[in-house]
């Protein structure tokens, strides 16, 4: 026989408290006490109480569901483990609220704005989470314009929305130092297209640190391409191919580390063993590795769970509690 859930009367009877403050207890309202708010969530939990999220719905025009729209780069090889951990944090995220995620992938050839807009003429969504962001991003106009809540996946110089960011430009420089105090001269950037922003910010980190060692840039040897481990491997090939190849590697993620090792490997044992590899990682792949890779890590489940729980934050609260956050990746030597 299924248990039949309580609702606020049986709660307020059950403590002596009016129906008003078992409401107010059970929204967190902070002039509820701590100690009521305790006793209000015991005895709801133990009489089975679930809040009736389509009357609030009617009442407030919220549907607790929030919308990740998050960009994807299809492969025949595998997937990125780095996505993975991205929406383990962001449903992590909502954890205790009564938020839930949707994940909307955006395959990286698809009109990104146009599937913004059909995401928000499907009226099912309170907010949104975009990633891979852009300057100016013309997604985050749109929703903006509209008085939608968005967090992003880094920042796109405009005002108005949440966003998250790993400080990217400090990765690449920390990576490229690391691999300049290890005898490399020849050391090649491998990153996304140009269009995004963090691409940008990693170019600008790794030509600083190129400049305080007094080591000429050169173009040829930075990569900007969609990354999959099968069309790093083939970029990077071209590159080994050179006459002053690179022996120095510093890549934007998993994926594009896995391409650039593969194709080291095809080198002669010698070169192969001169070889250096940095890269930025969320995930704890590189601990498994042979060669060691070096990494600039930070964990992206914690990125995840805080871009969800900051979009929750503005949704109930406002533009007035967008969450704008940049993090330091921590260099792990190996």
């Amino acid at each position: 026989m299924l248990r039949q859930t309580a609702d606020l009367r049986a709660i307020a009877a059950e403590l002596g408290l009016s129906i008003s403050t078992i409401s107010r207890a059970l929204k967190d309202d902070p002039k509820v006490t701590p100690g009521t708010k305790a006793r209000v969530n015991e005895v709801a939990d133990r009489l089975g109480y679930r809040r009736n999220l389509r009357g609030v719905n009617l009442r407030t025009g919220k549907t607790f569901t929030l919308c990740a729209l998050l960009t994807s780069n299809p492969t025949a090889d595998f997937g990125d483990p780095a996505a993975m951990h991205l929406i383990q944090g962001m449903i992590a995220g909502t954890a205790g609220s009564e938020f839930k995620v949707v994940i909307r992938p955006v395959e990286s050839s698809e009109d990104q704005l146009r599937a913004c807009r059909d995401t928000v003429a499907d009226g099912r969504f309170d907010g949104f989470i975009l990633d891979h962001t852009q300057t100016n991003d013309a997604r985050v106009q749109y929703l903006l314009e509209r008085r939608l809540p968005v967090m992003t996946f880094g920042r796109t110089g405009l005002d108005g929305h949440g966003w998250f960011d790993i400080d990217d430009e400090d990765a690449a420089l920390v990576a490229t130092r690391h691999l300049i105090a290890a005898g490399h001269t020849r050391i090649a950037l491998i990153g996304p297209p140009e269009r995004f922003v963090f691409a940008g910010q990693r170019l600008d980190g790794y030509r600083q640190a190129l400049a305080e060692a007094g080591i000429p840039f050169d173009p040829q040897i930075v990569v900007s391409m969609d990354i999959s481990v099968r069309s790093v491997r083939q970029r990077v090939e071209q590159l080994l191919a050179m006459p002053d190849r690179p022996t120095g590697f510093v890549s934007s993620n998993e994926l594009a580390t896995l391409g650039v090792i593969r194709a080291c490997r095809d080198l002669p044992a010698e070169d192969h063993a001169r070889c250096g590899f940095v890269s930025r990682d969320g995930t704890s792949l590189f601990d498994y590795l042979q060669p060691p890779v070096s990494s600039l890590y930070y964990p992206i489940i914690e990125a995840g769970r805080r871009i969800s729980a900051g979009l929750v934050s503005l949704v109930q609260n406002g533009p007035s509690e967008a969450v704008n956050a940049l993090e330091r990746a921590t260099l792990i030597p190996r």
